[in-house]
């Protein structure tokens, strides 16, 4: 059961970074989740993550605007 808890934990830790990465979900990490430490290295690629969001919706807005301006 431990085993499983585990692994279901890890999954949904994924399961909310892959939103962030993929859609317009920020992703601020706690400092400890469930009396563990939360690793640095995880919070800078979350750190990069909303990065990356910001440079998706500029990229889009520019490209629409192009589209724009071409019609």
């Amino acid at each position: 059961m431990r085993f499983l808890l585990g692994w279901g934990f890890k999954l949904g830790l994924l399961a909310i970074a892959y939103l962030a990465l993929t859609g317009g979900l920020s992703l601020k990490l706690p400092q400890t989740v469930l009396g563990y430490e939360v690793p640095r290295e995880a919070h800078q690629w979350a750190e990069r993550a909303n990065g990356l969001n910001e440079l998706t919706d500029k990229a889009q807005s520019s490209a629409k605007t192009i589209v724009d301006r071409v019609r």
